[in-house]
């Protein structure tokens, strides 16, 4: 992923948990990342190959999604999220519109998820 890990946020806020999501997608095929960094050095990995051809917002989405659900399996209540796509990140943040129906329902269903969480992004749009 395209981003400096900060494992050192979590030692100083012990009740957040950190989630980084990558998508990426060309003619080999379309691709999701997910690190989930929690208390106690806790470090979940995941790499998803997508069975579909997707473009390259949608892989992102398809990431956040799964790293959503992921911390939502281990209980997690605060998260701060880093992405590298700010089109993603603008979208669930509420300051770009979602014009295109593929993507607007992705935002819908990560918007599902991410208000489960108290959160914060960081990256790009940040």
């Amino acid at each position: 992923m395209g981003y400096g890990r900060t494992s050192h946020l979590i030692q100083h806020n012990p009740n957040w948990w950190t989630l980084y999501v990558d998508g990426a997608s060309n003619v080999k095929g379309s691709r999701a990342g997910i690190i989930l960094e929690g208390p106690n050095n806790i470090t979940l990995e995941q790499a998803l190959k997508l069975n579909f051809r997707a473009l390259n917002n949608q892989a992102e989405y398809e990431a956040l999604i799964a790293g959503l659900k992921l911390a939502r399996e281990v209980e997690a209540k605060k998260l701060r999220c880093y992405t590298d796509s700010q089109l993603v990140q603008e979208h669930v943040a509420n300051k770009y519109q979602t014009k295109e129906i593929m993507l607007f329902k992705y935002y819908h269903i990560a918007k599902t998820f991410i208000e489960n969480f108290k959160y914060q992004w960081s990256g790009r749009g940040s």
